[in-house]
């Protein structure tokens, strides 16, 4: 699947669960999942390349429930195939 309309995917599944993208200029960290008070943030450094960012948002966004979310079968297996642990251990946006 072409990296731009895969970023868009990962981006609008974002919006869906809740979780508000911020790029920004980050000196020493590529980004990641952030909660503050009752809000869910996904921080992004804005310098890293299109295949970058779409493995840092499928990495982050795979942390999340994602078991009642309809996604494409190619972006679910994508999510999937980024997911560091059991769906039980995944947390709720």
């Amino acid at each position: 699947m072409e990296e731009a309309l895969l970023l868009q995917q990962l981006e609008a599944l974002a919006v869906d669960l809740a979780v508000e993208i911020r790029y920004d200029d980050l000196e020493e960290a590529r980004g990641g999942l952030c909660r503050c008070r009752d809000r869910t943030y996904l921080v992004v450094d804005h310098h890293l390349s299109l295949p970058q960012r779409v493995r840092l948002l499928s990495r982050e966004l795979s942390r999340l429930c994602l078991d009642d979310v309809f996604l494409r079968p190619d972006l679910r297996e994508l999510l999937e195939s980024h997911a560091s642990g059991p769906a039980s251990g995944r947390a709720a946006p």
